[in-house]
């Protein structure tokens, strides 16, 4: 008699558990909060090698991390466009950081780092030299009052080389902004212009190419960096994550090279107008006050007559 075999129970297939993420392998983390390193070089096209780079010259905040995974946001990623950029001009890293380090935070930051990419002589055509007080006035022997030492090195065309406001002048050296200028006053002291003379002419070219200035950098550097930035956005401001307005970082291209285009045309206009004007104001009465200056010369009695 042979005894059956009881039936086998169905066989109840298990599922396969979800594999465990880790959160220091790229890819496969929640970053839902940011971006890995790998997905900002590619948004931006800087190498991670450069980003690294950015981050230890103090140029790119350090990213949020997430366990051992570091995350960029936004901000990053303007930061690091703003850099690529400034890096395609030709900007250095230590000019670069002191350019950062002067733009305030908040409303107007971008606009602020575009005065700030044309400081530091942008616009000069000289290079400056350095002097002592004693070898700026040399020229004028010990006729120099303080009074025009003072006037001298208030007028905007020399800057203190180290110390500070309570450190004797003659003690510091100051740098010549230029030093054609310092050689043009050279000359005049060996014609024996009064010292005094100078200084008024100084003043007065001093501020009337600050009036032009100022007109090239309202009329029309800043009328078109306005433009410009109105066209670029087509009708629709720009903000940044706070709602502060700011400029997208390729635009600052477009604005330096119209810059670098309007400087030589600003710098040549007053150099081709003076000569012209200089002319028409000799012309105009000046041998007329020569006679009239001979003149009352002449009708003057000699030296030593007496009445």
């Amino acid at each position: 008699m042979t005894t059956s075999k009881p039936p086998r129970p169905p066989r109840v297939k298990k599922r396969a558990s979800a594999p465990a993420t880790s959160a220091a392998e790229p890819g496969t983390a929640d970053t839902s909060g940011g971006m890995t390193v790998d997905d900002l070089a590619q948004r931006t096209g800087v190498s991670v090698r450069n980003i690294r780079a950015y981050q230890t010259a103090g140029l790119l905040p350090p990213p949020a991390l997430q366990g051992r995974l570091g995350l960029y946001s936004h901000r990053h990623l303007s930061r690091l466009e703003l850099i690529r950029e400034l890096r395609q001009m030709g900007f250095g890293l230590e000019a670069i950081s002191d350019m950062l380090d002067h733009v305030p935070k908040g409303a107007g930051a971008q606009y602020s780092l575009i005065a700030q990419m044309f400081s530091n002589g942008f616009f000069q055509v000289e290079q400056p030299e350095s002097r002592t007080l004693q070898e700026l006035t040399a020229h004028w022997g010990e006729s120099a009052t303080q009074a025009q030492l003072t006037r001298l090195l208030e007028s905007g065309l020399y800057r203190r080389v180290g110390g500070d406001e309570q450190t004797d002048a003659s003690q510091v050296r100051f740098e010549m902004l230029s030093p054609s200028l310092w050689n043009i006053g050279k000359e005049m002291a060996a014609l024996n212009i009064p010292l005094d003379t100078v200084l008024d002419m100084q003043d007065s070219l001093i501020r009337h190419t600050r009036a032009i200035a100022r007109g090239y950098v309202d009329q029309f550097i800043l009328a078109m960096v306005r433009e410009i930035t109105a066209s670029s956005q087509d009708g629709a401001a720009l903000t940044d994550e706070q709602g502060n307005p700011t400029l997208p970082p390729s635009l600052l291209r477009t604005v330096r090279g119209v810059i670098e285009r309007l400087r030589p045309l600003a710098i040549g206009s007053v150099s081709a107008a003076f000569p012209v004007v200089l002319q028409q104001e000799f012309e105009r009465d000046v041998l007329d006050r020569i006679q009239t200056h001979l003149q009352q010369q002449g009708d003057r009695p000699p030296k030593g007559d007496v009445d």
